[in-house]
């Protein structure tokens, strides 16, 4: 039995959005050193009636998702993996139900080429229920969540066998604002209703050390032995008022990684700019 890879040694490259940043990261995933984790935004282009790579408030991108979907298949960026424990990972974050629905030739097609033992390493990541810091326009979900969850567990769906990374809407009206039990209860709910084996859940990490209660229900639901559920920290944001210090770091990961008996370490990927273990 193969080990797996520790979650905490996927080298993340956030905002894949364009493509010098699209040929950096496979010019480094070509040298084989380390595990790369991709986090690439899509959103839907009126004007070119496809889906496009780019993050709101933006409305079009020159990258379409077919042709950076295109690129890392003839790269092999996945595929030179035959193992399930070792391949990259792709994440892809659709920020509307609109974005989803037009990518989902071009996803499918990039399935039917990946070996299906690697499909878990596709992630199909979406803001899905109402979460913390605020309560503006900005903060209802650009899904319906049931809708959602339809869409991509249906049986005739190829994304089913992928791995849903599935969220909560964050303001940055108070970066530490908390999960609070009333909104990872909703998430548990939803969820019962659904045969998921993979899933991970993003968790802002500014928020991570005010909601650890709520958050650590998530940790405490095992599908099975295999196949337990992970937590994505995410934080990207480097300027004075936003950024993450290095304490606040390393007592998330003491919290996470630290106790051996406990059914916390290696459940956590960490995609947070100037992260590295301590």
């Amino acid at each position: 039995n193969i080990m797996p890879v520790p979650l905490i040694d996927f080298r993340w490259y956030h905002a894949v959005n364009d493509q010098h940043k699209l040929d950096n990261v496979l010019a480094s995933s070509a040298k084989h050193t380390q595990l790369h984790a991709i986090e690439a935004d899509i959103i839907y282009s009126e004007a070119k009636g496809q889906s496009v790579m780019g993050h709101p408030p933006q409305v079009d991108g020159e990258l379409t998702l077919a042709l950076l979907l295109q690129q890392l298949n003839e790269a092999n960026f996945q595929s030179t993996s035959m193992t399930d424990t070792d391949a990259n990972i792709l994440k892809l974050d659709f920020k509307s139900m609109k974005a989803l629905q037009a990518s989902i030739n071009d996803v499918e097609n990039y399935l039917k080429d990946l070996p299906h033992q690697l499909h878990q390493h596709v992630w199909i990541n979406a803001d899905i229920l109402a979460g913390p810091g605020g309560k503006g326009e900005d903060m209802q979900p650009k899904f319906d969540s049931v809708e959602f969850m339809e869409l991509l567990t249906s049986e005739t769906s190829l994304m089913k066998s992928s791995t849903l990374s599935i969220g909560w809407t964050t303001s940055l009206t108070d970066i530490h604002a908390p999960y609070t039990m009333d909104m990872i209860d909703e998430m548990l709910t939803l969820l019962r209703s659904y045969p998921c084996k993979n899933i991970t859940f993003p968790i802002r990490a500014t928020s991570v050390l005010t909601s650890w209660e709520a958050l650590r229900k998530l940790y405490d639901n095992n599908v099975d032995e295999n196949k337990r559920w992970t937590l994505t920290l995410w934080w990207s944001l480097t300027s004075e008022q936003h950024k993450m210090t290095k304490d606040a770091m390393n007592r998330i990961h003491s919290l996470l990684e630290s106790d051996y008996q406990s059914i916390l370490p290696n459940r956590t990927f960490y995609d947070l700019v100037n992260f590295s273990p301590p």
